[in-house]
């Protein structure tokens, strides 16, 4: 058996007696190469220059030199017809592309790359031996595509205004599957996106055009559903995150955090000014840094959320989890109620043996027949494939 990790975009594979294996792209390589001679043939361009006046120019109006290509970043991936084949979405700089990945050649096939693109799912298909993609458009929206193995659009198969995203085969079905999707408020005068829905459980037949709606909930998100060869239904639930406006206590905790955020800007502005006029910052550089001196630990964008990295450790909710407890891996047999499987669940996925890999951010763990054995940790679990 095979277990697919991305975890802080890197993409790791286990197998039954054998250590984890990272898979690295050849084409992202070359990109980051590439860049990085065209930097240093450029380089000269760059070079620092006698300033005049009080205040530097590349102070005010910054270095023309961009900094060097962020590591590429596995964002999906699926597992092919084979044991030896899979397939994945990986970032490189502006660009995002689709390959295809032969395990035994060590052989890595380009099928498209484009700038721009926004991917929220990838699934493949081997009944009819092509790909499901859920592809961000530049509305706001995002549909379910079909390609060929060759990476060929061959149209989309839902629409409107909605977020489609997260698509899953079922099994057994030659053409179905279950994916999530939010509708999306406008603003009634610009037409950009102003809200988005909770997250429903659809299942599409898309051969035959067949849609229902599973679960629609307006309490809680249902994301990343998966379906069981037996009708079962799996998902991650969470409550929904309410606006702003909506919060009890938001305005209680703004007014109480009112003089700390004003302290703060004031120190920026007087360290801004220290830093020009005077060549050294109010804080001291010296030493080795900590997070607490730094104002953003990072964040993750997780199923459609975004994740503050700093609450991983400081909120109790998550408990040094990832995703807090009111994350729960949920299933539902058919016909009958949810029932609850595991709490703090970043991602899961299905075998066909029907037991289910789950993560909470760290720890992978396969649960069957009620008990539960670790395969493996990463950090910063984002998405894990079983086959």
């Amino acid at each position: 058996m095979q277990t697919l990790a991305i975890a802080k975009g890197e993409l790791w594979l286990h197998r039954d007696g054998q250590p984890p294996r990272q898979i690295s792209s050849a084409f992202a390589r070359e990109v980051i190469e590439r860049d990085e001679r065209s930097r240093r043939n450029t380089s000269w361009k760059h070079a620092p220059r006698e300033q005049t006046g009080v205040i530097p120019g590349n102070t005010l109006w910054g270095s023309q030199q961009s900094g060097p290509m962020a590591p590429p970043r596995f964002l999906h991936a699926a597992f092919g017809p084979d044991t030896q084949s899979l397939y994945y979405v990986l970032r490189v700089g502006e660009s995002t592309g689709l390959f295809r990945l032969h395990l035994d050649e060590d052989r890595e096939v380009r099928l498209f790359h484009r700038s721009g693109i926004a991917v929220h799912g990838l699934t493949y298909n081997p009944g009819h031996q092509h790909l499901v993609l859920a592809i961000g458009l530049a509305d706001g929206t995002a549909q379910l595509e079909v390609y060929d193995e060759e990476g060929t659009l061959k149209g989309a198969v839902t629409g409107g205004d909605c977020i489609d995203a997260a698509p899953a085969m079922v099994p057994g079905a030659a053409s179905a599957l279950v994916y999530q999707s939010s509708g999306v408020a406008r603003h009634p005068q610009h037409g950009h996106v102003a809200a988005v829905a909770h997250a429903t459980l659809c299942r599409l037949d898309y051969k035959s055009g067949q849609l229902d709606t599973l679960v629609d909930d307006r309490q809680h998100d249902f994301v990343a559903p998966k379906m069981a060869a037996d009708g079962t239904l799996y998902a991650i639930r969470r409550p929904v995150e309410k606006p702003a406006h909506e919060r009890a206590g938001g305005a209680l905790v703004d007014t109480l955090m009112m003089p700390v955020r004003l302290l703060k800007a004031v120190f920026g502005y007087l360290n801004f000014f220290s830093t020009v006029y005077g060549k050294e910052p109010l804080r001291s550089a010296g030493g080795p840094r900590t997070p607490e001196l730094d104002q953003d630990l990072g964040r993750l964008w997780l199923h459609g959320r975004m994740i503050e990295l700093r609450k991983v450790r400081d909120d109790p909710q998550h408990a040094g989890n990832l995703v807090p407890a009111s994350w729960e891996l949920v299933r539902r047999p058919n016909g009958g109620s949810w029932q609850t499987l595991a709490k703090h669940v970043a991602s899961f996925d299905l075998r066909a043996n029907g037991s289910v890999v789950y993560t909470n951010g760290y720890q992978l763990t396969e649960w069957h027949d009620g008990r539960a054995s670790p395969i493996g940790r990463h950090e910063l679990v984002e998405t894990v494939i079983a086959s």
